[in-house]
């Protein structure tokens, strides 16, 4: 059994080292595909047009330019993020606002009965009243404001999966122009994308790698901005709490601060990764350029036994 696996193995690799060196697998469907461009051809090779549908519509310049699968993931992650952003987070804060209200004027009445000074067996059942839905608008308030804040982080990745979509339909327009003979150093596209994080990219015409680096930069600066923002609010209701001498509300803002620092960190080293990625990316890239160029190598059996590579140069 295990001898029949290496004959299969060894047929297999001789099979495939001579149809790379006759540059035909007799499989038609596999000699008819474009030899150095994944992307379709297509007619539709406007550039105003390209830009224009994917400025307007989620995935259009794929659409327009016949590369459905890649338009239809953009529509609908954008659509669901859309949704998301658009309709979803209008509820929740609505739903937060008549929370807010309810509770506010919950504590105002129940000040507004222990400001009348009446010393009555129900004093302390009004006291305690007050805290318990002071405590409750401010978690709704700390809610909304967390609300706020995923708001923030959500519609920062809409925009950049936007900006995505449009430099990968640049780049399905430029790559339908014709294959690139320009020579690209690893040299000038490490050096560009330590000055402007995605330049390296750009450079080496990868586009779309430019576009995803830039979603994640967008998404992680934004958020973690974000963050800074809910680490500062949430020691403000720290030091108020401390005043009030609220233990409880001490401990929930502590607890608070903790999460949202750990979060805000999180996009710090998403931000350096981000960078540090650009520019080993862009320098890689530079070298491999043309590794999709018609050289190939080949394995050839020797007749005395063994395997010899050789490179075969086809035009």
């Amino acid at each position: 059994m295990l001898k029949s696996k290496y004959c299969f193995n060894a047929f297999l690799l001789l099979f495939v080292g001579f149809a790379f060196a006759q540059s035909n697998t007799g499989v038609l469907a596999i000699d008819t595909l474009p030899r150095f461009d994944w992307d379709i051809e297509t007619k539709n090779n406007s550039l105003a047009a390209t830009m224009g549908f994917s400025l307007i519509f989620p995935g259009g310049g794929q659409f327009y330019t016949q590369h459905y699968v890649r338009g239809g993931f953009l529509l609908a992650f954008e659509g669901a993020l859309m949704y998301e952003v658009f309709i979803n987070k209008f509820r929740q804060n609505r739903a937060f606002n008549e929370n807010i209200n309810m509770y506010r004027d919950s504590v105002s009445y129940y000040q507004a009965l222990l400001s009348l000074g009446i010393n009555s067996e129900d004093t302390t059942v009004w006291q305690a009243s007050e805290i318990r839905h002071k405590r409750l608008l401010s978690r709704e308030e700390s809610k909304k404001v967390a609300s706020r804040d995923l708001w923030n982080s959500e519609f920062a990745w809409l925009a950049g999966l936007h900006i995505y979509g449009m430099f990968d339909a640049y780049g399905i327009w430029k790559n339908n122009q014709g294959r690139s003979s320009e020579t690209h150093y690893a040299t000038s596209a490490l050096w560009r994308a330590a000055l402007i994080p995605g330049w390296g990219q750009i450079y080496n015409h990868e586009y779309g790698k430019a576009g995803l680096l830039y979603m994640g930069l967008l998404g992680s600066t934004v958020s973690y901005l974000s963050r800074q923002k809910m680490v500062e609010y949430h020691l403000e209701k720290r030091r108020i709490a401390k005043e009030d001498d609220d233990i409880i509300g001490i401990s929930t803002a502590n607890d608070d601060i903790l999460f949202f620092r750990k979060k805000r960190n999180q996009y710090i080293w998403a931000i350096s990764l981000f960078y540090i990625y650009s520019m080993a990316d862009a320098a890689v890239d530079a070298m491999l350029h043309d590794f999709d160029s018609p050289v190939y190598f080949v394995l050839l059996p020797r007749l005395n036994g063994g395997i010899n590579f050789e490179a075969g140069f086809y035009f």
